[in-house]
């Protein structure tokens, strides 16, 4: 049976690397929202989450249930501020999650090979050692410490890529039954992010024997896949089970109606970013990628990693296979995306890459035994994978704490001192957006104000949303709506005179009929600009 009793030994090097992976996270967390390490989408999240709405596509449904669900724990301290807290600690405890699934991968790699040190202890501590290596890779460390999807969903999948390795080491196992958790799993891990789905070529290859050999044993798995999609009826169900003036106030796309719901689950508004990199940013991309492993890894840990595929290849070239393709699949998408976070779609071959450590780390110890003994191999490979655990840890901790970040905090008070009542506060940037959600929909404060993302104005469900949101804009804007003109000159002109109009940002389209000044943080708008013919 997959989950068969286990000796303790086996248990003690997952609990102790995730625990120390934990309290890593947790001390260089940002203390409540940040916009570093392309953190902007947090407030978005939780805003969603914990009004029962829908952020951005593609809705993040197994997200928004689950960062809910943690953001219950007594953790974070307390007070409606805390939520921001507890969602970060979301994402260091899923992050710690993988680096104990790493540890337990490491641990029955190195206890499969016959060149493995032979004392248990030994294995555990170097299978600790590799799995801090990858808790303290740069990628991963910097999704940990702050609110966003890519922690949870690395942690997902990691643990595809666990189960689908005892299930091809241990053939004793009910094919079917774990076929049916596989495809759960990954049905549920795409409402974490849809890319999840690219592992699907890797974990076939890896599991190539165990389904050729039972080929109806796929209905489980696509069973399992099918119930795990079914998270996705989260986003019309939250809207459907309330009146239409009680949905939540972020509610992206309005996917109570298929149009609304397709346009959010695939992605509409991104689409162009996939594979939509200019070919001539292509070598600058390949240069950064090469760059990116050494940064998470250092040097002589990439040289190490490349030894073990190199081990693993002559030794079994399906894993090898299996594994090169959920490289080669992450490092397409993270090259070919057209953002500047692209980057951290690199991290499931990054996860790969540190089994590859491991069993470097066991070629490493072979070869040397030639040379030394085994007690002093063994001792050699041990400081190594401990030097590059520690190097990691050390030289990354300064760059990568957050605990004292208060960027976005000193914004939003400053912003809420600045504007007076009724004010209507017009935004584009993301975080800015998703920062006020946040404040005004979790926290509860300020909510006589009216905030706007231009950037969104020509969807006819932020339209409509606007209304449940700011009821105050009054008939002009029912107005505006129906006749289909909603623009940012139009909300402007039909709010002047009525309240004061405040800009987080300079918005260019209106400099040409509007005077903006700057204003504290923000800028506000001081009235129609005067033509020198009138």
């Amino acid at each position: 049976m997959l989950c068969k009793r286990l000796d303790w030994q086996q248990f003690l090097g997952p609990v102790i690397a995730g625990l120390a992976a934990w309290v890593l996270y947790g001390a260089t967390a940002a203390p409540w929202l940040t916009w570093a390490n392309h953190g902007a989408d947090g407030g978005d999240l939780i805003a969603a989450a914990m009004t029962w709405g829908v952020p951005h596509p593609s809705g993040y449904p197994t997200y928004c249930l689950l960062g809910r669900l943690f953001a219950l724990l007594p953790f974070g301290g307390v007070g409606v501020d805390a939520i921001a807290r507890r969602f970060t600690l979301f994402s260091a405890t899923t992050a710690a999650i993988s680096v104990a699934l790493v540890c337990a991968m490491a641990q029955d790699l190195l206890r499969s090979r016959d060149d493995a040190a032979a004392h248990p202890a030994i294995v555990t501590i170097a299978a600790v050692l590799v799995a801090m290596i990858w808790a303290s890779a740069t990628t991963l460390w910097s999704q940990a410490i702050i609110t966003e999807v890519y922690a949870p969903w690395t942690a997902m999948v990691v643990l595809c890529l666990w189960l689908a390795i005892r299930m091809e080491r241990r053939p004793t196992t009910s094919l079917p039954k774990n076929l049916a958790i596989l495809g759960l799993l990954l049905g549920l891990g795409t409402g974490l992010h849809l890319t999840i789905v690219l592992m699907i070529p890797g974990l076939a290859v890896l599991l190539w024997p165990r389904w050729r050999a039972r080929p109806r044993a796929l209905l489980s798995g696509l069973a399992g896949l099918a119930l795990g999609l079914c998270v996705y009826a989260y986003l019309p169900l939250v809207g459907l089970l309330r009146p239409a003036s009680q949905v939540s106030p972020v509610y992206w796309g309005n996917p109570r109606t298929w149009s609304g719901f397709w346009w959010t689950v695939s992605g509409v508004p991104y689409r162009g970013y996939l594979l939509g990199l200019p070919l001539r940013h292509l070598p600058q991309r390949l240069a950064a990628w090469l760059g990116l492993w050494r940064q998470q890894y250092t040097l002589p840990g990439v040289l190490l990693a490349l030894v073990g595929l190199t081990d693993l290849w002559e030794q079994d070239r399906r894993w090898a296979v299996g594994q090169m393709l959920i490289v080669a699949a992450y490092s397409l998408l993270a090259i070919t995306y057209d953002t500047v976070d692209s980057y951290v779609y690199l991290l499931p071959a990054y996860l790969v890459a540190a089994l590859w450590l491991a069993a470097g780390s066991c070629a490493l110890a072979r070869y040397l035994r030639s040379w030394l003994s085994r007690r002093w191999a063994t001792a050699l490979v041990l400081v190594v994978l401990l030097a590059l655990a520690l190097w990691g840890i050390a030289s990354r901790y300064a760059q990568q704490d957050l605990s004292a970040d208060q960027e976005a905090r000193l914004w939003v008070e400053e912003t809420l001192a600045t504007l007076p009542q009724d004010a209507l506060l017009i935004t584009g940037a993301d975080a800015h957006t998703f920062t006020m959600d946040y404040v005004q929909w979790v926290e509860g404060r300020r909510l006589d104000l009216c905030v706007i993302d231009g950037e969104l104005l020509s969807y006819s469900w932020y339209a409509e949303q606007l209304a449940r949101r700011c009821p105050t804009l009054g008939a002009d804007w029912e107005d505006i709506r129906d006749a289909s003109a909603v623009s940012l000159s139009s909300l402007v002109s039909a709010q002047w005179g009525r309240r004061p109009l405040y800009l987080a940002s300079p918005r260019p389209e209106l400099a040409q009929d509007w005077q903006v000044e700057p204003h504290s943080a923000l800028w506000v708008i001081v009235g129609p600009r005067v033509s020198s013919r009138d």
